[in-house]
């Protein structure tokens, strides 16, 4: 043999080897994100849950990606780069909007200004305080960190990164419970506004906003036991961040013979004493007492567990 066929056999044989040596990894730059909302935290709110969330994806400086529509169940997200992301979730009604999006850390919740034509039934605005929609049933979740993929090299192209929302309830239940007696027949209808309620709520962190002078409103209906009873939902109480801050309550009742009587409460330290943290169940109640006083209906309110006096209104 030639010593220039011996050294062309040499060059095939190393090509050959070379040629047949299996890679062990291949780099895959995009992934698919599956998305699990788990409302395990939340279990009995039936209903209250809902069809569709919004779901805001941010990269890794917090900046927003991408923003979708996903089913309480979750999705497959399209592909994305393997990396490091941010996220919210949380669902949106006609009652309230996301603000400042563009940012992780600035995305927040906001109950809207009730319109004109909802405060003109009676629901006047409220001293020095913004009357708001209450949010409905808001549930949220935010995740600091999420990996799709490893940056490093992976081998297999079917990965998909799997990220799991803790669902949580972002609003607090304001429950009334008033125990009618006297002229029980004399109240018709009961609503109001309570001062100083959360009108915001970062939504990265859970935590109320405040410094907004927003009160909201709500209605009394007679219960099948004989009491008025109502519930409103709130982001939170501003009244608990700020001493300076009162929870006033403004009831107006509507009487059998067409009169509105007015009254006026401050129900702050009720709204504290019935604020547990964690809890998001808050229970007020009283004994209303409808009086007939020289031809006039007057309502005397007594707290309960019990207020230091009686207030009275005609």
């Amino acid at each position: 043999m030639s010593a220039a066929l011996a050294v062309g056999v040499a060059v095939a044989a190393v090509l050959t080897f070379v040629g047949c040596k299996k890679r062990p990894y291949t780099r895959i730059a995009r992934l698919p994100l599956q998305v699990e909302l788990d409302w395990s935290a939340v279990e009995g709110s039936g209903d209250k849950i809902p069809a569709t969330l919004k779901l805001y994806l941010f990269r890794e400086d917090g900046t927003l990606q991408a923003q979708y529509d996903i089913p309480k169940e979750g999705q497959v997200l399209g592909l994305l780069d393997v990396g490091t992301y941010k996220a919210i979730c949380v669902n949106v009604n006609d009652y309230v909007e996301v603000l400042n999006s563009n940012k992780y850390e600035t995305t927040q919740m906001v109950a809207k200004p009730a319109s004109s034509s909802y405060l003109s039934d009676g629901l006047s605005k409220a001293e020095g305080n913004t009357v708001i929609y209450q949010p409905g049933w808001i549930f949220s979740s935010s995740i600091p960190e999420i990996r799709v993929g490893d940056p490093a090299i992976t081998d297999d192209a079917n990965t998909v990164s799997t990220v799991v929302f803790p669902m949580e309830r972002r609003v607090k239940t304001v429950n009334f419970r008033f125990t009618v007696s006297g002229l029980t027949d004399e109240i018709e209808e009961v609503k109001g506004t309570l001062d100083n309620v959360a009108a915001m709520v970062e939504l990265s962190s859970g935590e109320i906003v405040c410094g907004h002078e927003a009160a909201s409103p709500f209605r009394l209906e007679y219960q099948a036991d004989g009491t008025l009873g109502g519930t409103m939902l709130i982001f939170g109480n501003e009244a608990d961040e700020n001493p300076d801050l009162r929870n006033d309550l403004h009831l107006q009742f509507e009487t059998e013979s067409g009169r509105m009587i007015t009254l006026h409460e401050d129900i702050t330290e009720q709204m504290k004493e019935e604020s547990v943290e964690g809890e998001l169940n808050i229970d007020i109640e009283a004994n209303l007492d409808v009086r007939l006083n020289a031809g006039f209906v007057t309502i005397v309110i007594t707290w309960k567990p019990g207020a230091s006096e009686d207030i009275e209104g005609q």
